[in-house]
């Protein structure tokens, strides 16, 4: 799926923002703080409905205004067209249109455009809690795999309600978190299976674009899937706990408990692993994503978003990155960047048309060049 073009409107700092891309290579340059990563996040709401950075959808409104709005048109492989509106107003429920008609459902839409963004906050995968890596599977599932994702929405529903009932001063109502612990126990378990066949599949994958990252073997790179669902049925288990979880407030046990254990040469990647290291495992897990996600589309390959990677980064690193990336393993790409060295490396590297955008203070958005190689 190529984005042609977008229009933002009151989203986060962006007033208003209207470009037209190339199919091909799209490189953003601008200071800090201009709204560089705003712009990605909205070209990734309008795949994934939601922003990448989290928080609740209202937190999206710019400052002083009373909606946001982002609208996009797209074509496919094929060359079907494709319009794709989400917005937002003060006190509403969201709404997403894709062709001009209003969704009823959020998983009606997401994996119809598949997405991968990759941004410095991606270090969480590695140095944050386990809800972090938690997301990172349920991003990657949800896009071609919508019953997990209606799973996932069902089983966070009941687990509130859940933990909600459990902090409540008075004894809860038996029969009706009977009824709650049963849901959430056939939605575990269609998690469970998910994650546990993506984290079979995934690893391979990872570890092979490791070690073409980072030029070498792949230096012990693991990832291991670890699940309370590997215990069993979940109802039986919130059952037996239940006089417990009442003493703490919340439910201890389930999917919502998951983790992704990365390691490197037998040893938590967090401890181990330098700073380059670090940051290679995380762009090698984001780009796997890519080519899992490429493998399991339908004549979909996913949009390619490089927010401001290449920080911290030393030259053999960088370099193996826009190799990679200029090949034609991937489509249409975004990359944002602060300084125009590092894009006109990439674009001195890639054979392929680009546009070079600039974004200064004052949101002015305008073509730098739009050249075909």
């Amino acid at each position: 799926m190529i984005l042609q073009s977008i229009s933002v409107l009151n989203y986060k700092n962006l007033e208003q923002a209207e470009l037209t891309f190339s199919p091909n290579v799209n490189c953003i340059v601008g200071a800090n703080g201009v709204g560089k990563t705003n712009l990605l996040d909205a070209i990734g709401y309008l795949s994934l409905c939601r922003s990448a950075q989290g928080g609740s959808d209202s937190l999206n409104i710019r400052h002083g205004a009373d909606f946001f709005m982002i609208s996009g048109q797209y074509v496919s492989e094929l060359g079907e067209a494709r319009s794709v509106t989400c917005s937002l107003q003060r006190g509403c429920r969201k709404r997403v249109k894709v062709d001009g008609k209003d969704l009823k459902r959020i998983s009606e839409h997401v994996g119809n455009i598949p997405l991968v963004l990759i941004s410095p906050s991606d270090s969480e995968l590695i140095s944050g809690g386990s809800e972090e890596r938690r997301r990172f599977m349920d991003q990657v599932i949800a896009q071609y795999d919508a019953p997990y994702l209606e799973a996932l929405i069902r089983y966070e529903r009941c687990l509130k309600q859940r933990n909600a009932l459990l902090k409540q001063e008075e004894e809860p109502d038996a029969s009706v978190l009977d009824v709650l612990e049963m849901m959430m126990s056939r939605d575990a378990a269609i998690i469970y299976a998910a994650r546990r066949v993506f984290a079979e599949e995934f690893r391979p994958i990872f570890q092979k674009m490791y070690a073409t990252l980072s030029r070498q073997e792949a230096e012990g790179v693991e990832i291991e899937y670890q699940s309370h669902g590997e215990r069993g049925e979940l109802e039986p288990i919130l059952r037996d706990w239940r006089a417990r979880e009442r003493l703490v407030g919340y439910t201890l046990h389930g999917t919502h408990k998951d983790d992704l254990l990365l390691s490197l040469k037998g040893y938590p990647v967090r401890r181990e692993g330098s700073q380059g290291q670090t940051k290679t495992y995380f762009i090698a897990m984001k780009l796997a994503q890519f080519l899992y996600l490429k493998q399991k589309g339908h004549c979909h390959t996913p949009l390619l978003l490089l927010d401001d990677i290449f920080d911290k980064l030393d030259d053999s690193r960088v370099g193996n990155i826009i190799d990679y990336v200029s090949g034609d393993d991937f489509g249409q790409i975004f990359i944002t960047d602060t300084q125009r060295e590092h894009l006109d490396k990439i674009l001195a590297a890639t054979q392929r048309d680009y546009r070079l955008f600039h974004i200064n203070a004052d949101q002015t958005v305008w073509n730098d060049e739009n050249l075909k190689k």
